[in-house]
């Protein structure tokens, strides 16, 4: 059993093809555990901080049956599904905003980040999703 501390607001992106710009699909999953570790480094030009996000999404949650591999995410649209890959977009809570790029979620006061990386470990113990996020 994982320790859930959280909902998130997962947007993931829908290529556009030449004649249309890409869509977000936004998708609220409930039930997940986030870790956000606060990172800093002395570099050339001074003090450089970010946040590193570490969240886990247990198999278990309400929403597990609308999640596809990004593969079959593309194929179908999308729409009505969720899915994680690199450069979606994560907001921690829920989110009610529909975005059309990635800069609008500025304009909101709740912490987000990008899927840097990610894993699905449905197996083992404890079957989860795990999302890296900067």
């Amino acid at each position: 059993m994982m320790i859930t501390n959280s909902d998130i607001t997962v947007y993931n992106r829908i290529s556009g093809d030449s004649t249309h710009y890409d869509t977000w699909n936004r998708t609220v999953l409930h039930g997940v555990h986030v870790h956000v570790d606060h990172k800093t480094a002395v570099t050339d030009n001074g003090l450089k901080s970010a946040e590193v996000y570490k969240i886990r999404i247990p198999a278990d949650i309400p929403e597990a049956g609308q999640y596809l591999p990004p593969d079959q995410f593309a194929c179908c649209g999308g729409y009505g599904y969720w899915t994680i890959q690199n450069d979606d977009q994560i907001v921690l809570g829920e989110c009610q905003i529909a975005i059309e790029k990635p800069a609008d979620l500025k304009a909101v006061f709740q912490k987000h980040c990008k899927v840097t990386s990610w894993s699905d470990n449905r197996f083992g113990t404890v079957p989860h999703w795990r999302i890296g996020g900067e």
